[in-house]
């Protein structure tokens, strides 16, 4: 097994914790769109994003049962297609009337939000909140697998709409390695994205991103380095219908641009999407058992490496605590148990994963605390 995960351990406790330290827990649907309001946690629509920032990430380990995109199908996000913090989330800027599909990136997002985000090792994170809008936040991680350390995290959040823009987040280390994400709103139907890396005094990594939301349909502009320039659109032809197409141009690979069409059905209890392309073919399927259970199947065929994979996944969320877990073809078994401790002077939140590569007989165990001073 490839000891490299997704996901460090402080990104991944930003990731669960956003959302359990800034807002209460809300059993209503949460749209993904601003203009959309979608059954994101029953299994229909974009599911509700979480908060990311995914700057420091490891490089995706082809066997990892929390990483999709294993074969090259589907289409291209800027980090990963559930992981991406919405920020847009709620938004009543734009018209309820409006049939907005969401966009492009998030079309599997209501079954890939359903695997467990795994992690190695134990991790403390403190967030200090200020009377402005400002948190500033320490985190000590400790692992055999991944890099650990300290690291100083500097954010902004409107504490009146924590999920509105604009929004800002820093993450520095001792050794010298820094990342910037910053999101502002140009225009009342426009996102920009700007993600940057710097390690030694150096830009090693720098990310763009523009999404524009019309009445039926949203369109993107995704740009990594000088390595690739991705071309998003996403229609919405019915109520349940959306159709979209994906170009991805490598300059420097050439031989790897791609080509695809996407295709999304959806409903209030289910969500079926799909993409095919020149490199593959992306099934996802998600359903609602219960208010709080969601079931979700996956397939991902890549037609370059001659690869299939197949996953189920299940989401079990109850106000205080979520459950996720998931088996895949490879023999890859993981698991996530996220639980809200609560707290007068500051808000405990605590994570526990699990990770069983059976081929190789190989068990990881991660377990995180933050807290949230008030």
């Amino acid at each position: 097994m490839d000891n490299n995960f997704p996901f460090s351990l402080t990104n991944f406790l930003k990731l669960v914790f956003f959302e359990t330290i800034y807002a209460k827990y809300d059993t209503s649907p949460q749209p993904c769109s601003p203009r959309k309001k979608s059954a994101g946690r029953s299994g229909g629509g974009d599911a509700p994003c979480m908060s990311d920032c995914s700057c420091n990430s490891q490089k995706s380990s082809t066997n990892t049962v929390c990483d999709r995109g294993k074969t090259g199908a589907g289409v291209t996000g800027s980090r990963t297609d559930y992981g991406q913090r919405c920020a847009d989330k709620g938004s009543e800027d734009l018209p309820d009337s409006a049939m907005n599909p969401g966009l492009l990136r998030n079309i599997h997002n209501a079954a890939r939000y359903r695997l467990p985000q795994c992690f190695e090792g134990a991790c403390v994170s403190v967030k200090q909140k200020s009377n402005s809008n400002w948190i500033f936040g320490h985190s000590m991680s400790f692992s055999s697998v991944s890099p650990g350390g300290y690291k100083v995290l500097l954010s902004y959040v409107d504490k009146q709409k924590p999920i509105a823009l604009p929004y800002f987040v820093m993450e520095a280390a001792p050794g010298g390695q820094m990342s910037c994400e910053v999101r502002v709103s140009p225009t009342q139907a426009t996102r920009a994205t700007v993600v940057a890396q710097l390690a030694k005094g150096e830009l090693t990594s720098f990310e763009s991103i523009i999404d524009a939301y019309f009445n039926t349909f949203t369109a993107s502009v995704i740009a990594v380095n000088r390595e690739f320039i991705a071309l998003h659109f996403l229609q919405a032809l019915t109520k349940n219908l959306s159709v979209g197409a994906e170009v991805v141009a490598r300059g420097r690979t050439p031989e790897l641009s791609a080509t695809s069409a996407a295709a999304r059905w959806v409903t209030d209890d289910y969500s079926l999407s799909a993409t095919l392309g020149n490199r593959g073919l992306d099934l996802c399927y998600a359903r609602a058992l219960k208010p709080h259970l969601t079931a979700a199947a996956m397939l991902e065929v890549g037609f370059a490496i001659r690869r299939a994979v197949a996953t189920l996944a299940y989401e079990w969320r109850a106000a205080d605590w979520t459950v996720r877990a998931s088996v895949d073809s490879d023999g890859l078994v993981g698991a996530t148990l996220q639980r809200a401790l609560g707290g007068k002077r500051a808000q405990l939140a605590c994570a526990i994963s699990a990770l069983l590569n059976h081929p190789n007989d190989k068990f990881r165990l991660g377990f995180g605390v933050t807290a949230a001073i008030i």
